[in-house]
C-alpha cells in the first residue's frame, strides 16, 4: 500500500497525465509514496493540523503486455508528432483562440509587453462610451465591428430602468426609439435587440404595418412597448401628424448617423421636432457611425455640422491602435490595375434586341446595363445576361409586364399587341441564339473580370484554412452575373474551391432580371451560409457595406470602387480577420480612380486629425491618462509596505505590479491577458471595480471613490494587490507566485482505476451469527413462497430461528426451471419463544439432521455451537401470517419430536402401499444420491433390468463388467469388496421413485427444466435410509441453501449499513453492495467474469448516488464557502466527491469486505465454526478480488440506495448522512436536508432592496415562470455574465449560481430517468441523460424560456453569437411544425427533438446553457433550498421536451468518437486503426520558441482549458487526420469530426485504395461505444 500526502501544485510537465473520468485525477510523484502493509490495503486516515488528509491508494499494478502492433503504432504515432511540430504549434493557437472565443472571452493578440505600459482592453472603451451616453447626448464614432451596439443595447437597458423608476414616481410613460436608414436594418437591429433585451419591442418598416398612420396604433405601440425599431420615415411621419410626441420619446438612437444631413429624415426629426422641445423633456441621443464623414466635403466642417445638428459631442477612441486588438484592419492592402475595356464593346444580341424592343420601358433599362456591361464586364456576361433574363420568366409574365405598362399611359389596343408580340420575338431570338461556354478570354471577358478571377485564384489556392471573400460591386446585376460566371465549369475549374453566392438589397430594379424581392430571413441565411462555410465568396452590394452584420472574413475585393470615405472605412472594415487583405481594383491609367483613393486617404487622415485635436473631455482614454499628474495630490497618503521586506505598494506601482501580476497568468499563446477597469460616477466622484481574467485566484475588487477617473482605477487596482498579497498569490517582494499557488489538487490524479485491482478479505456471515452460547429465547423467520406450485411438488414454509431477531429481509426470486420461479417471501414472525431444553434439542437434533440427511453434511455440534436452528412449519405457505400471536404456535412441534427421536423411518418390507408414497429416501453410501419416493410397483422385482432411458448410477460397480443392470445393483451403491458382503432380500417390493437433482444454486435465472427435473428411477428400500424428515419439509429445505445465501448476503450489507449508521431498505442495502462481474462499471461491455444469480448489482444505484453526491456537496460547498468562485468550487468539490477519496474512506471503514462480489458457492452457505465429521469440507477461501474503482462505486451505490430509502418518506436525510459518511471531510457534517439552509448566510448583495428594473423582471418572470421571487436581486444575478461589472448593479455574475444550478438540474434529470425507467440499465441512462442535460438542450430550452434576452454582458462576440443562434433555433422551429402539419398534425405537435439538428452546435453560446441552470440555483436559494421547485421547474419546463425519449435513442451515438468507430468497424471493416491522444511537450506547443517576453511561458496554457492535447486517427500504422484541443476528449471529438468529413463520401474501394487497407472484412464489435483499446491508444494525456 502506499500513502500520499496532498501536494503543492506541480506543473504539468513534471508528471504524466493518464486519461481519467471526470474530476477524477491526482499526480503523486514517487517520493511521496511510503509503505505500508496492511493486509487490507488502509492505513489510517489522519487529518493534520491544516486539514489536509493523507490518502491510502493500493500499489501500481504490474505493467501490462502491449502487442507489437500496438507498440509499432505508438511508435508511428511518437515520430509523426516530432516531424509535424510547426503544424501543430499553429493549430494548438488556433485552438486556444477559438477555445476562448466561444466562452466569450475577449482574446487579444500578445504584444510586447512593457511594464511601464499598462495595456487597456477595448471593453474599457465601450464601458466609458457607455457612461458618458449616460451623461449627455452622444456620437460614438467607433470602427466596424468594435461592438457599438453593444452600446446602443446597454444605454436601451439602463433608459428603460431608469423609465420605470419614473413610472413607479408618476411620470407620464416614455419609450425609446431605434432609427435606421434602411428597410433590412430594421430586421437586423430588431432582431438582435430582442434576442438580447427581455423588454417588449416593435419594428416598423412602411411595407410591413398595416394602419400605422392612424394615432389609434401609435397609442397602441406607445402602451405596449418599450421600444421602437423603425425607419426614420415612419417616426417623422408620426411626430409631424403629432400620433406621437417628442416629450413621449426618452431615447433616439440614430444607427449610421453620418447620413444626418440636408432633407434626410434623420435631419428633419432634429430640426422640425426635437429642438421645439423643451430641455428638460428632450430624450437623449446616442448617434452611431463608424465615420461622421459620408460624402466629398471636409471633415472637420462635416463632423462640426454633425454634432450641431445632433445636438451631441462626438465621442472617439484617442488611441485607435488599442481597439485594434479585436477589431484588426487588414494585413495587407493592394492596389490592382486592370486595363480599360472598348467602348463600343455592345454584342451583336445586344443591338438585335435594341432594334427589336428598345422603345419599350420594359426594356430601357436592361439595354443601358447590358451596353455598359459588355464594356466593363465583357460579351460574355452581357449576352449571358438576356439568357437568364428570358430564362427566370416565362413568356406570358413578360408579355403581362408588357401590358400593365402600356395601360398606364391607356395605349390603343393595336400597339399593346404590336408589343407584346415584339417581347415574344424578343424571347425566340434569345432562345435561337448560340451561346458559347465562358473562358478567360478577352474576347469574352473584360480585363477586369479576368483580373478578378486571377486575384480569387491567388488568394483561394494560396490561402492557408478556410477563406471568406467578400467582392463589392455597385449594382446588383453585376453581382448576380459575376457569381454565376464563377459557377460555369471552365471559369470552375480555375478555383474548384469557390462557392460563391450574391447578397443584394431588399428593393428592386427595373434592370435587375430577378424581380422577386430579398428579404431579410433570405439575407440572414446567406449570412449564416457565408458564416459556416457553406458560402464562401459573397458578391455584395452597399448593403454588405453599411448595416448588415457580416461575419468576418479574411479577403475582400473592391471590385468596383467606393465614392465615399465612410463606404471605404465600411468595407475595409469587413476585412477583420488577422490574415486579411483588402484589394482595391482600379482602372490603369485612370486618374479620377487614383485620385479617389488618394481622397480617400487624405480624407482618413484629415479625420484622424480632427478625432485628436478634439478635447480631452471628449476622447475615450480607456481610463488611461496622465497619472502622474493626478496622484501628485496622493503622495504619502496610500501605500503598503511589506514588513519583512520593505517592499512598498503604492497607487501608481498598484496599475504596474497587477498588469505583471495578469501576465504570469495561465493564458493561450500569442495572446496577452489584461485586467479590466469599470468606472462608474458616484456621489463624490469615481469608483472603479477592476475584473481580473478566469484563470485569477481573485476575480475582482472595487476601489475607493476618487475625483478623477485615473486616481480611481488606481485604487481598485492597488485593494486587488492587496487581496493578491494577502492571499499569498503576491510574495513579499510583490512578484507573482500564481504558478506556485494555484488551487491545491486542481491539477491532482483523482481517479482510481477499473483495471488495478487488489486481493482483500470478504465477510461471509453477518454478525447475527456470531452470538452464539446458552439459548434462552428464539426469534422466527418464515421462509414462504409465494407460487409455492413453480417448485413442481408440495411443499410448507420453513422456519429459521434465532437468538436474535432477523431485520426485515427484501424477497427475492427462486428459479426452477424454464420460466418457472417463484419470490421467496422472508417474514419476521412477533414476538418470541422462550426456548426450554426439550425445544432446543429437538432444534438441534432436526437441524443437524437436515444438514446430514439433505446435504450429506455431518457435523458435531451442540445447540451452543448453532447460530440458528431450522423448524418445519405448521402450516402452509398460504397462511395469513397476521395471525400468528407468536412463533410458538408455528413450529410443527410433531414433526420436530419425531424427527429427532428417530434416525430413520423403520421399515419391515411389510408395509401397506401408502406407505412407500412422498417418503424422503437417502442413500447412506453416495450422498449425491437422495430419492422422493412416488409409489409401489408390484408388477416389478428386485432383479429385474433397469427399464431404458433411467439414468445410470455414477458408482464405479455400475460400470464394472459382469455387474448385472437389474434395480437390485442399481440401489446399491457399495464399493465391489463390500457389495459381496450384503445380502438382500430377494422377494421386496420395488418403489418407484425421483432422483433428486444436486443442484442448490436455485438464484440463478438461466436454469432449465432439465436442470433440475427430477429423473425417474426404480429403487428397493433394503440399501437406503428412509428420512425421519417429511417430503414436503425437504422439498422446501432443498431451496435452503439458496435462500439462506440470499439471506446472509442481505444481512451483511445491511451490517455493512449499521457500521454507516444508516437504516436503508434490506433490497436496495443488498443492490449497493452487489458486484457481479469484474468490469460491473464498464456498462457497454461484455461482462468479465460474470456471477449468475446475484440479483441487481450496484450500477443503476451507483448512477443514482452519483448524481446525489455531486449534488449534496455541491450545495454544502455553495453555503460554507460563499466568497470563492466557480474555479475554486469545482476543486473543492473535486476532492470530496473524487473516486480516490471515496475509495480511501471505504478502506478505511472496512466497506470493502462486506461487498458481495461471488454468486452461490454450494461449500460456502453452511454455519461457520461447526466440526464437520462426514461430507466434504468447506471452501477455506474468504478473500476476493476487487478493482479500486469498484469500491468507489459502491461508496455512490450506497448514497443511492440511500437516497430511494428516505424518499418513500420525501426526505433526503439518510442520503445525506449516507453522503457525510462516505466523504468524510469538514466541508460536509450535514446530516440532515435541513441542516444546509440552517447554515447558510443570506449575503447582503442578495437582501438588499431591489430596484424597479429588478422588480419588474421578477413580475415578468413570475408570471412566464410560475415562480415569484422573494429577492428579486437574485434573479437579477442569475443572468449577470462574468463580463458585466458587478458595480452596475452591485451583484455578483451568475458563476456560484450555475455552478449550484448544474448540479441540482442533473439531479432531478437522473432521478426522472431512474424511477420513469426502472427496469434501464446504466448505460441507456447515461446516454439519455447526456441529451437532457447537454448544452445543446439547455440553450434550447434558455430560448424557449426567453432567457436569451435577459443576459447583461459586456461581450460583443456573446450577443452576437447568442443572435445567431436564435435565427438558427427559429428556423429549425418552425421547419418542425411545417413538417408536423405535412404530416396531418397541429403545428403544437411539432417533433420536440429538432434542437438535435441544429448545425450551430459546435460554437453554442454557453452562456444560455449557463443562465439556465443559474436560474435553477437561484429558484431553489430564493426559496429557501426547497427541493421541490426544482422538480416543479423540471415538470413543467424540461419534461415536454422528453415525453417520448425513444427520440433520443440515438443521440449520445451520434457522438463523433462513436460514429468514426462504427464507421471503421461496419462500413470498411478496417480492424487495424486506432486513435491516439497525447499532451504536447511544452517545446511543442511553444513552437520551440521558448519563453515570451512577458515574464511567462508563450505556452502556458489555463489549467481550465489548456489546449495541448493532440489526437489523431491511424490506419495502418498512418495518421489520417489529427486535431488539438484542451483535453484528450475535446481533441478526439474534433479528430473525429474531421475524420468523418473525410471519410463519409468514401466508398469501400476508395478507402483500402487510398489508405493501405487489406483487412479480410471482419467486423469488429461496437455497440453504441467505442472499444477503449482502439479509442484510447496507450499513449494518451489529458488534464481536468
Amino acid at each position: 500500500m502506499a500513502v500520499a500526502t496532498r501536494l503543492p501544485f506541480i506543473p504539468p510537465e513534471a508528471t504524466s497525465q493518464i486519461i481519467g473520468g471526470d474530476e477524477d485525477l491526482i499526480d503523486l510523484s514517487q517520493e511521496d509514496v511510503v509503505s505500508d502493509n496492511d493486509d487490507r490495503g488502509n492505513a489510517s486516515d489522519v487529518e493534520s493540523e491544516d486539514g489536509v488528509k493523507r490518502w491510502t491508494v493500493n500499489p501500481e499494478p504490474k505493467p501490462k503486455k502491449i502487442s507489437a502492433k500496438k507498440l509499432a503504432d505508438t511508435a508511428a504515432f511518437n515520430s509523426w508528432i516530432e516531424e509535424h511540430q510547426e503544424t501543430l504549434a499553429r493549430d494548438q493557437r488556433k485552438a486556444a483562440i477559438e477555445a476562448a472565443r466561444v466562452a466569450g472571452v475577449d482574446v487579444l493578440p500578445a504584444i510586447g509587453f512593457d511594464s511601464e505600459r499598462i495595456i487597456t482592453s477595448p471593453r474599457e472603451y465601450q464601458v466609458e462610451l457607455f457612461e458618458r451616453a449616460k451623461q449627455q447626448n452622444t456620437i460614438a464614432v467607433l470602427d466596424t465591428g468594435s461592438g457599438k451596439t453593444l452600446i446602443a443595447a446597454m444605454l436601451l437597458r439602463w433608459v428603460i430602468t431608469g423609465e420605470l423608476e419614473d413610472r413607479e414616481k408618476g411620470l407620464p410613460r416614455r419609450i425609446a426609439f431605434f432609427l435606421v436608414d434602411k428597410v433590412a436594418l430594421v430586421f437586423q437591429q430588431h432582431s438582435f435587440l430582442t434576442k438580447n433585451l427581455d423588454f417588449p419591442m416593435e419594428k416598423l418598416c412602411g411595407e410591413m404595418v398595416e394602419g400605422v398612420e392612424s394615432k389609434a396604433f401609435w397609442k397602441e405601440a406607445l402602451e405596449q412597448n418599450e421600444v421602437v425599431v423603425c425607419t426614420a420615415e415612419i417616426l417623422s411621419t408620426a411626430l409631424h401628424h403629432s400620433w406621437i410626441r417628442m416629450d413621449q420619446i426618452n431615447l433616439l438612437i440614430f444607427d449610421e448617423a453620418h447620413h444626418t444631413k440636408k432633407d434626410h429624415p434623420y435631419a428633419r426629426i432634429i430640426k422640425n421636432f426635437y429642438i421645439d422641445e423643451q430641455l428638460e423633456r428632450r430624450p437623449r441621443i446616442l448617434g452611431l457611425t463608424a465615420s461622421p464623414v459620408d460624402a466629398k466635403v471636409d471633415p472637420r466642417r462635416a463632423a462640426a455640422e454633425l454634432e450641431a445638428l445632433l445636438h451631441s459631442q462626438i465621442a472617439t477612441a484617442a488611441d485607435p491602435a488599442a481597439l485594434q486588438h479585436t477589431i484588426c484592419k487588414p494585413k495587407t492592402e493592394l492596389v490592382v490595375e486592370y486595363v480599360r475595356g472598348r467602348p463600343d464593346s455592345e454584342t451583336v444580341l445586344n443591338k438585335q434586341l435594341r432594334k427589336l424592343v428598345g422603345g419599350q420601358e420594359l426594356f430601357k433599362k436592361p439595354l443601358n446595363f447590358t451596353t455598359s456591361a459588355a464594356s466593363k464586364l465583357g460579351t460574355w456576361c452581357a449576352d449571358r445576361y438576356w439568357q437568364l433574363f428570358f430564362k427566370q420568366e416565362d413568356i406570358v409574365k413578360l408579355e403581362s409586364r408588357t401590358e400593365r405598362d402600356l395601360m398606364k399611359v391607356a395605349a390603343l389596343d393595336e400597339i399593346t399587341e404590336k408589343h407584346v408580340k415584339q417581347v415574344r420575338e424578343a424571347h425566340e431570338l434569345v432562345n435561337a441564339h448560340t451561346f458559347s461556354p465562358a473562358a478567360l478570354d478577352p474576347t469574352m471577358l473584360s480585363s477586369k473580370v479576368i483580373m478578378l478571377v486571377r486575384i480569387l485564384r491567388d488568394q483561394f489556392e494560396r490561402g492557408v484554412g478556410a477563406q471568406r471573400c467578400i467582392i463589392f460591386v455597385r449594382q446588383r446585376n453585376t453581382a448576380m452575373l459575376l457569381a454565376d460566371l464563377l459557377q460555369q465549369p471552365e471559369i470552375k475549374s480555375h478555383i474548384p474551391s469557390i462557392a460563391a453566392e450574391v447578397l443584394v438589397g431588399g428593393g428592386t430594379t427595373g434592370s435587375s432580371y430577378v424581380n422577386a424581392k430579398i428579404n431579410f430571413q433570405q439575407q440572414n441565411r446567406i449570412i449564416r451560409k457565408f458564416k459556416l462555410g457553406e458560402i464562401n465568396c459573397l458578391f455584395a452590394t452597399s448593403v454588405a457595406e453599411e448595416g448588415l452584420d457580416i461575419p468576418d472574413c479574411n479577403i475582400v475585393i473592391r471590385f468596383d470602387l467606393y465614392d465615399t470615405l465612410i463606404q471605404c472605412i465600411q468595407s475595409r472594415g469587413r476585412a477583420r480577420r488577422p490574415d486579411s487583405r483588402y484589394i482595391q481594383m482600379i482602372e490603369k491609367g485612370n486618374y479620377e480612380h487614383h485620385s479617389r483613393i488618394l481622397r480617400a486617404k487624405g480624407a482618413e487622415d484629415v479625420l484622424r486629425k480632427f478625432c485628436e485635436a478634439l478635447p480631452e473631455d471628449r476622447k475615450l482614454t480607456g481610463n488611461h491618462m496622465n497619472l502622474d499628474y493626478l496622484l501628485r495630490k496622493e503622495k504619502g497618503k496610500r501605500q503598503y509596505t511589506v514588513p519583512d521586506t520593505g517592499a512598498k505598494l503604492s497607487y501608481m506601482q498598484s496599475l504596474v505590479c497587477l498588469a505583471n501580476f495578469t501576465a504570469t497568468l495561465p493564458h493561450p499563446p500569442e495572446t496577452s491577458l489584461s485586467p479590466e477597469y469599470y468606472i462608474t460616477t458616484v456621489p463624490g466622484g469615481f469608483q472603479c471595480e477592476v475584473v481580473m481574467p478566469d484563470a485569477s485566484p481573485i476575480k475582482s475588487a472595487v476601489g475607493k471613490v476618487h475625483l478623477s477617473k485615473g486616481v480611481a482605477k488606481c485604487a481598485a487596482a492597488f485593494e486587488l494587490c492587496l487581496a493578491l498579497l494577502k492571499a499569498g498569490h503576491l510574495d513579499n517582494h510583490l512578484q507573482s507566485v500564481f504558478t506556485k499557488q494555484l488551487p491545491e489538487m486542481r491539477n491532482a490524479r483523482l481517479a482510481v482505476s477499473s483495471k488495478k485491482k487488489t486481493e482483500y478479505a470478504m465477510r461471509l456471515k453477518p454478525e447475527l451469527w456470531s452470538v452464539r452460547g446458552v439459548v434462552t429465547q428464539l426469534f422466527a423467520t418464515a421462509f414462504v413462497l409465494e407460487n409455492p406450485d413453480t417448485l413442481g411438488r408440495s411443499s410448507r414454509p420453513l422456519l429459521l430461528l434465532s437468538r436474535s431477531a432477523l431485520p426485515e429481509v427484501a424477497s427475492f426470486p427462486l428459479f426452477f426451471g424454464t420460466k418457472r420461479f417463484s419470490k421467496v417471501r422472508c417474514v419476521p414472525i412477533p414476538g418470541s419463544v422462550q426456548a426450554d431444553d426439550t425445544l432446543v434439542e429437538q432444534l438441534t437434533r432436526f437441524t443437524l439432521k437436515a444438514f446430514m440427511d439433505v446435504f450429506s453434511k455431518e457435523y458435531e455440534a451442540t445447540a451452543v455451537n448453532l447460530p440458528y436452528f431450522l423448524s418445519p412449519m405448521d402450516g402452509g405457505h398460504g397462511f395469513d401470517f397476521r395471525l400468528a400471536k407468536s412463533p410458538a404456535h408455528l413450529i410443527d412441534r410433531k414433526a420436530l419430536a419425531y424427527v429427532s427421536e428417530n434416525e430413520k423411518v423403520p421399515y419391515t418390507f411389510l408395509e401397506p402401499d401408502d406407505f412407500f408414497q412422498d417418503k424422503f429416501v437417502v442413500d447412506p453410501y453416495d450422498g449425491a444420491r437422495k430419492f422422493f419416493t412416488h409409489h409401489r410397483r408390484h408388477d416389478m422385482k428386485p432383479t429385474d433390468p433397469v427399464p431404458d432411458g433411467i439414468v445410470a448410477p455414477n458408482h464405479r460397480a455400475w460400470r464394472g463388467l459382469g455387474t448385472t443392470h437389474d434395480i437390485l445393483n442399481y440401489s446399491n451403491s457399495l464399493w465391489s469388496k463390500s457389495r459381496g458382503f450384503m445380502i438382500f432380500q430377494a422377494d421386496q417390493p420395488v418403489v418407484e421413485a425421483a432422483l433428486i437433482s444436486t443442484r442448490r444454486d436455485f438464484l440463478d435465472d438461466t436454469l432449465r427444466d432439465e436442470d433440475v427435473e427430477p429423473q425417474q428411477c426404480f429403487l428397493i428400500l433394503e440399501p437406503m435410509r428412509i428420512s425421519p424428515i417429511p417430503a414436503d419439509v425437504v422439498a422446501m429445505l432443498l431451496c435452503f441453501p439458496s435462500i439462506i445465501h440470499r439471506v446472509e448476503s442481505n444481512l451483511v450489507a445491511l451490517d455493512a449499513c449499521k457500521l454507516l449508521g444508516l437504516d436503508l431498505r434490506p433490497d436496495l442495502a443488498l443492490e449497493a453492495f452487489t458486484k457481479d462481474s469484474d468490469n460491473s462499471d464498464e456498462h457497454d461491455a461484455e461482462k468479465e467474469n460474470f456471477q449468475t444469480g446475484m440479483g441487481d448489482n450496484y450500477e443503476r444505484l451507483e448512477f443514482l448516488g452519483d448524481s446525489f453526491l455531486k449534488m449534496a456537496t455541491t450545495i454544502a460547498i455553495y453555503t460554507l464557502i460563499p466568497d470563492k468562485g466557480e474555479f475554486e468550487y469545482h476543486v473543492e468539490r473535486m476532492l470530496l466527491i473524487c473516486n480516490k477519496n471515496l475509495f480511501n474512506n471505504a478502506l478505511e471503514i472496512g466497506l470493502e469486505e462486506y461487498i458481495r462480489s461471488m454468486s452461490f458457492n454450494r461449500r460456502q452457505w453452511y454455519p461457520e465454526g461447526l466440526i464437520l465429521k462426514k461430507g466434504k469440507s468447506k471452501d477455506a477461501r474468504q478473500r476476493h478480488v476487487l478493482a479500486d474503482k469498484s469500491i468507489a462505486d459502491v461508496c455512490e451505490a450506497l448514497i443511492g440506495a440511500a437516497y430511494l430509502t428516505g424518499q418513500e418518506k420525501g426526505s433526503f436525510d439518510m442520503a445525506i448522512k449516507a453522503v457525510t459518511a462516505m466523504v468524510k471531510d469538514k466541508k460536509h457534517r450535514m446530516i440532515s436536508y435541513g441542516d444546509y439552509y440552517a447554515v447558510y448566510q443570506k449575503p447582503t448583495w442578495q437582501t438588499e432592496s431591489a430596484n424597479s428594473a429588478q422588480r419588474d423582471m421578477a413580475k415578468k418572470f413570475s408570471e412566464r415562470m410560475g415562480y415569484k421571487f422573494k429577492h428579486p436581486r437574485l434573479l437579477r444575478a442569475a443572468f449577470q455574465h462574468p463580463t458585466y461589472p458587478s458595480l452596475y448593479e452591485r451583484l455578483p455574475s451568475y458563476q456560484r449560481l450555475e455552478f449550484l444550478g448544474d448540479a441540482l438540474f442533473d439531479m432531478v434529470a437522473v432521478d426522472y430517468l431512474f424511477r420513469k425507467f426502472p427496469a434501464a440499465d446504466p448505460q441507456w441512462l447515461t446516454e439519455h441523460k447526456m441529451a437532457m442535460v447537454s448544452n445543446q438542450f439547455l440553450c434550447c430550452l434558455s430560448f424557449h424560456l426567453g432567457f436569451n434576452k435577459c443576459i447583461a454582458t459586456m461581450s460583443p462576440s456573446i450577443l452576437k453569437d447568442i443572435a445567431e443562434y436564435v435565427t438558427e433555433i427559429e428556423e429549425a422551429l418552425e421547419t418542425a411544425k411545417q413538417e408536423a402539419i405535412n404530416a396531418g398534425k397541429t403545428a403544437d405537435e411539432y417533433s420536440r427533438d429538432y434542437w438535435v439538428h441544429i448545425t450551430h452546435a459546435s460554437r453554442l453560446p454557453k452562456c444560455l446553457s449557463d443562465v439556465v441552470e443559474a436560474y435553477i440555483g437561484a429558484i431553489f436559494v430564493d426559496s429557501e433550498y426547497d427541493y421541490s421547485v426544482v422538480q416543479n421547474f423540471f415538470n413543467m419546463h424540461v419534461l415536454p421536451f422528453f415525453e417520448d425519449m425513444h427520440l433520443y435513442d440515438t443521440f449520445a451515438n451520434k457522438h463523433p468518437v462513436t460514429f468514426v468507430a462504427n464507421m471503421m468497424a461496419h462500413k470498411f471493416r478496417c480492424n487495424e486503426w486506432r486513435s491516439f491522444a497525447k499532451e504536447l511537450d511544452t517545446d511543442v506547443t511553444e513552437g520551440r520558441g521558448g519563453r515570451g517576453g512577458n515574464g511567462a511561458v508563450a505556452g502556458e496554457i489555463s489549467e481550465i482549458n489548456p489546449p495541448k492535447v493532440v489526437s489523431a486517427l491511424l490506419v495502418h500504422g498512418k495518421t489520417v487526420v489529427h486535431a488539438v484541443a484542451a483535453s484528450g476528449r475535446y481533441a478526439k471529438s474534433a479528430m473525429a469530426k474531421k475524420a468523418i468529413k473525410l471519410l463519409e463520401g468514401m466508398s469501400v474501394e476508395e478507402f483500402r485504395e487510398r489508405l493501405g487497407c487489406n483487412c479480410k472484412g471482419v467486423p469488429m464489435e461496437v455497440d453504441g461505444g467505442v472499444p477503449e483499446a482502439d479509442v484510447d491508444g496507450e499513449v494518451h494525456g489529458t488534464a481536468v
